[in-house]
């Protein structure tokens, strides 16, 4: 198993209950591929604390608790549609991945919080999470200032349009 959450590829089969994908459409698989869907938890749609057993996309099992789940750098994954998002044909496949991740991390508070114009935003260092918060706090209109503990990552929170930059 080598870890991998950040998956996009190409449908090679789907089962005769799948509506949302055919053969060989775009897909993005993040962090979890399944889950109970009946517990507290994923009626609330918080399936990532799914109560019975949150189906990870690498180093856990399937809903049936033995068959393991080996990650992004497999061969081949399993995924239940409803853990599998559509990707536009066209995108650059290698800024999409990211945003299965990060993106989403960065995006779901940011929307949970309402953040619009006229708004600050503060984003604690400046990594992979950092770099898609920034865009996206930006994105809704937010002014966003940078903490950083590195003063040599000025540049890139400028370059990423930052408004401010502030060392810690």
């Amino acid at each position: 198993m080598v870890p991998g959450h950040e998956i996009v590829g190409r449908v090679a089969r789907v089962g005769s209950a799948v509506t949302k994908f055919k053969e060989g459409d775009l897909a993005g698989v993040g962090c979890f591929v399944d889950s109970c869907r009946e517990c507290r938890n994923c009626r609330a749609s918080e399936e990532q604390f799914c109560e019975r057993h949150p189906a990870s996309t690498y180093n856990s099992t399937e809903m049936d608790e033995q068959t393991p789940t080996f990650g992004g750098y497999s061969s081949q994954i399993v995924v239940d549609e409803n853990y599998t998002l559509k990707v536009p044909e066209g995108l650059p496949l290698a800024g999409v991945a990211p945003l299965l991740c990060a993106g989403i991390t960065t995006y779901s508070p940011l929307r949970e919080y309402n953040v619009r114009e006229g708004q600050k935003v503060g984003v604690v260092g400046l990594g992979g999470l950092g770099h898609m918060a920034v865009k996206l706090a930006r994105s809704m209109g937010a002014e966003v200032t940078v903490f950083s503990t590195s003063p040599s990552k000025e540049e890139d929170a400028r370059k990423l349009d930052a408004h401010n930059f502030v060392v810690t």
